[in-house]
């Protein structure tokens, strides 16, 4: 169960860094903008052994001074454990240190629902007294969630932390495994059985940490390398990502990389530019079909499948 935990916080992690990371990051202002930019994804993966519901992220940002930007995203994701919608709107502002280098803040308000989907844990915990229904509403938690980050930019190279669910919002645990001891005269028995949800619990503390830097290869060729750590800490981390993507032309858009996020997966993109403004993007993400085996009561692996995000862009 812990590897679909994992899945939970990095699926809107797996979408290509090539689009304004103010969704992972708020004071990452990577893009370069004229006015400002919108960008639509579109995320599935047709190709798993059980069906695994869309996902899709949309965000517009607006450049309202050089230092200056806001932005607005919407999100929602699901998989077999969790469903969770986002809407935010976020900020940030960049304070010069001295010519060219860049202390930048950002700050992200925004309106949350996480649903706790209980149905996998009635095969996974069998036998068990108790049942749990694939929609129920003690599983749904929604609230408002603040965050902050700061960051650094220099030529080219964009370095931040952010820290959201830093008001500790509510949210609804997973059922959690346990066990009974019990002694008799001659023999211990041990008894397995799960919790019940009956109330609701906080959110931690989540951090993203970013780091994107982009060079001129030649004239026409530039060359963009994007980090991305999710909720590292002293006991490891939920996400880690490294994508590298090629922009031709300021049109086109070639690239590959690799992540982990429990299991290791591997990324490859492509872009078409109708224009230097308008251009469509499509990335691929190479990951584990793990599927729950009734019979050796463990997740097996059905071999590497593509989801594919398909993202269109437009600057103005």
């Amino acid at each position: 169960m812990a590897i679909y935990s994992l899945v939970s916080f990095a699926q809107i992690s797996t979408v290509s860094n090539n689009k304004p990371l103010g969704y992972l990051n708020p004071a990452i202002q990577n893009y370069d903008l004229n006015k400002g930019v919108v960008s639509a994804s579109y995320i599935l993966s047709p190709f798993t052994k059980e069906a695994t519901p869309d996902a899709f992220l949309a965000l517009g940002e607006l450049k309202l001074s050089d230092k200056f930007r806001v932005g607005m995203l919407a999100s929602q994701y699901e998989n077999r454990l969790s469903k969770n919608t986002n809407f935010k709107a976020y900020a940030s502002y960049k304070l010069e240190l001295e010519k060219g280098n860049y202390l930048v803040f950002g700050f992200e308000v925004g309106q949350y629902t996480d649903e706790a989907k209980l149905a996998e844990f009635n095969k996974v915990f069998v036998p068990n007294k108790f049942y749990y229904a694939d929609s129920s509403l003690v599983g749904k938690s929604t609230g408002i969630e603040l965050g902050f980050a700061m960051g650094y930019q220099y030529n080219g190279f964009s370095a931040g932390i952010a820290f959201s669910k830093l008001n500790n919002p509510a949210v609804h645990p997973f059922p959690l495994e346990f066990f009974e001891v019990i002694y008799t005269p001659d023999t211990m028995v041990v008894r397995k059985d799960t919790t019940v949800i009956i109330e609701e619990s906080s959110f931690g503390l989540e951090t993203n940490i970013n780091v994107v830097y982009e060079w001129q290869v030649s004239q026409k060729v530039s060359l963009m390398h994007s980090l991305h750590i999710g909720n590292l800490g002293l006991g490891g981390f939920d996400y880690i990502g490294f994508q590298n993507i090629a922009n031709i032309s300021k049109k086109h858009s070639l690239g590959a990389g690799v992540f982990y996020n429990g299991n290791l997966g591997y990324m490859a993109t492509a872009g078409f530019g109708f224009s230097e403004n308008l251009k469509l993007e499509a990335t691929s993400f190479f990951v584990e079909d793990s599927n729950f085996n009734e019979t050796s009561r463990v997740y097996e692996s059905n071999g590497l499948k593509p989801t594919i995000e398909v993202n269109l862009k437009y600057q103005f």
